[in-house]
């Protein structure tokens, strides 16, 4: 993987998140850029999406090494089938010695139903 596959374009697919687009990819890893690192997270865990008022709310969790903890903030990520996106984590309770546990948040506009 090159640099230029790990630039994501934070404008890209964003809007058309769906939870489907992350469920079927539960239990793969999705490599984090921290510094001049990487940092594998598993995606363990994908909410239902909720829809209510015209805005798409779900959530998804992932499992990271226990001995680096990433603080709450904004990262590129790279999955081997999605691609690159940026995504906004925050450390979550349920963390342990075996891992370290991290929940992105969408909340998006739903698309307007097509006219007649």
């Amino acid at each position: 993987m090159s640099d230029a596959d790990f630039a994501p374009d934070p404008t890209s697919a964003a809007g058309h998140i769906d939870p489907e687009t992350f469920r079927e990819h539960v239990g793969t890893i999705f490599d984090v850029e921290v510094d001049a690192d990487r940092v594998p997270l598993r995606l363990d865990e994908v909410s239902d999406g909720r829809s209510g008022r015209g805005i798409l709310r779900f959530s998804i969790l992932f499992h990271g090494p226990p001995d680096r903890l990433l603080p709450q903030g904004m990262y590129p990520f790279h999955h081997a089938a999605l691609g690159a996106m940026m995504l906004f984590i925050v450390p979550v309770v349920g963390s342990n010695a075996e891992r370290i546990l991290y929940e992105a948040v969408f909340t998006r506009p739903t698309r307007p139903a097509p006219s007649s």
